[in-house]
């Protein structure tokens, strides 16, 4: 008796956790295997996971991707300027390895015409290597590891049952609008700008200029094997729009020599390879000292995704002396501008 009773227990418990691996399956929420099937919405709540089905199973021949100054981009603004059709992977709080792991997994599934690749000083100055984890499960192509997709309590308890609801009540995200932060209660300005910055103390020093070298290697080196071995594709490399309070931050950090040669050696890197389009736009003063674009000293409203795209659809990529002038303007920015005016006078007294 004993023994048919723990066989029934584990007959049910067995049915059980086929029951829901069958229920992941279906609804797929991170489209691992399937994108939804008709009559199923897709919800669009975590980057790090849904990105991987995505870039499986989307149809697309160009990728735009980066940190989350790429997420409010819309896919169809590179379509309308450039033809074909392209696919938004954003990563907040990404760095270089999980760029790598995306396109890994994107060139095994397509054929890539153009990557619109956003690199940001801040993480090319940093570590490549993410302490948060992409699911790498989820990218690869080996089955024997999707138990932990298949039977995974947060996506059978959070995920299928956003599907439901969304379905249930007819909610529908187009993808084009997935993962963009932006809402109608965004607020930007400088007062907003400046409460997100906790602004450094003023070392009263500048390191030397190769001090972010070691990351700056490592993170070109990502970049570097995708351009190199891919001739096929056009790279549209470029530094995104940072507003001025970073630079204070750097300037504040003793770091403008090194951030100087980091810009520099990077836009010279990338200007004369024969597949890539490099541009700069963290030098476009017009949108850096405008805080009514920003909602932190890094973040822009989606009026300045939209004018990247336009700008290097309707512009020529950086040359030798643009190089030149980038550096130049930059470091002139660093030590001219009058960061403290923009603060009223007792912030101004707390950083003295």
């Amino acid at each position: 008796m004993y023994r048919n009773y723990v066989l029934r227990l584990i007959g049910a418990v067995i049915a059980l956790l086929v029951l829901c691996a069958t229920v992941v399956i279906v609804l797929d929420p991170a489209f691992q295997y399937h994108l939804p099937f008709a009559g199923i919405e897709a919800t669009y709540t975590n980057e790090r996971y849904q990105n991987a089905g995505l870039i499986k199973h989307q149809d697309y021949d160009s990728i735009c991707i980066g940190s989350s100054v790429t997420s409010n981009f819309r896919a169809s603004w590179f379509d309308e300027r450039f033809g074909g059709k392209t696919l938004k992977v954003s990563y907040p709080g990404g760095t270089f390895s999980d760029f790598d792991t995306a396109l890994e997994t994107a060139y095994a599934t397509h054929d890539i015409k153009r990557v619109y690749w956003s690199l940001d000083p801040r993480l090319l100055a940093d570590d490549p290597q993410n302490p948060h984890e992409l699911p790498t499960y989820l990218y690869d192509f080996n089955p024997f590891n999707d138990i932990q997709y298949l039977l995974n309590k947060d996506i059978l308890l959070e995920s299928c049952s956003q599907t439901i609801l969304a379905t249930l009540s007819g909610t529908h995200t187009d993808l084009d609008e997935a993962f963009v932060w932006e809402t109608e209660d965004t607020k930007y300005g400088l007062d907003v700008a400046i409460a997100s910055y906790e602004r450094p103390k003023d070392i009263g020093f500048q390191y030397d200029r190769h001090v972010f070298n070691t990351p700056l290697r490592a993170n070109l080196a990502i970049v570097d094997k995708w351009v190199d071995s891919h001739p096929e594709t056009t790279f549209y490399l470029y530094f995104p729009p940072y507003s001025t309070l970073y630079f204070d931050s750097i300037k504040r950090q003793g770091q403008i020599d090194a951030m100087m040669f980091l810009l520099y050696d990077t836009a010279n890197r990338y200007k004369d390879k024969p597949n890539v389009k490099f541009y700069s736009f963290i030098d476009q003063n017009a949108i850096t000292t405008n805080y009514d674009n920003y909602t932190d000293m890094v973040h822009y409203r989606s009026e300045v995704n939209r004018y990247i795209v336009d700008y290097m659809a309707d512009n020529p990529p950086m040359d030798d002396n643009d190089v030149s002038q980038l550096a130049s303007h930059l470091r002139s920015l660093m030590e001219n501008y009058d960061f403290d005016s923009l603060y009223p006078p007792s912030v101004q007294d707390k950083y003295k």
